[in-house]
């Protein structure tokens, strides 16, 4: 995989709410962007590795 999929809002708003709440404020516009490619990075990685582990066997 070379570009990470896009994902559903919900599954965003559920990582900004915790967030936000964690740290008991409202994440800025620049913060919110950073946590999302972050969360499509993340998801990224995450299928790749189970694709491997899926096809080492």
């Amino acid at each position: 995989m070379n570009e990470p999929f896009e994902y559903p809002s919900i599954l965003y708003n559920e990582v900004i709410l915790y967030l936000e709440e964690k740290w008991n404020r409202r994440l800025s516009d620049h913060e919110r962007h950073v946590l999302i490619e972050g969360y499509r990075f993340g998801r990224m990685v995450e299928a790749e590795n189970e694709i491997k582990i899926l096809f080492a066997n």
